[in-house]
């Protein structure tokens, strides 16, 4: 195996892990953002949970925040699928391009 292949293999897989632990701050931060919204707030945009004290607005700002992880996430789980690709045409003695192009034979 070259070392080329090795470098996308190991590539490949950071951002895989990347991917994941973006997709699951996504989702994390989307479902604080909700749970924040359906907060009874008073007048003046404050709830008092006993221990810290809630405004509002704040769950637009973690819910930008989360679908912004969920669009990182979504261009590294990409570049990782595309290294994956690259890496399984390597071993196979194709040109990394022609993994690109795709497998069909027109």
């Amino acid at each position: 195996m070259k070392t080329t292949t090795k470098l996308n293999i190991l590539l490949a897989t950071a951002s895989c892990v990347l991917a994941l632990l973006l997709g699951i701050s996504a989702a994390l931060l989307c479902a604080y953002a909700y749970t924040k919204a359906g907060m009874p707030y008073n007048e003046e945009g404050s709830y008092f949970d006993g221990v810290t004290v809630h405004h509002a607005g704040s769950e637009y700002v973690y819910g930008v925040l989360g679908l912004s992880f969920g669009v990182f996430a979504l261009v590294a789980g990409i570049g990782a699928y595309r290294l994956f690709k690259r890496a399984a045409a390597a071993r196979q003695g194709r040109e990394p391009d022609d993994a690109e192009v795709g497998s069909s034979q027109g």
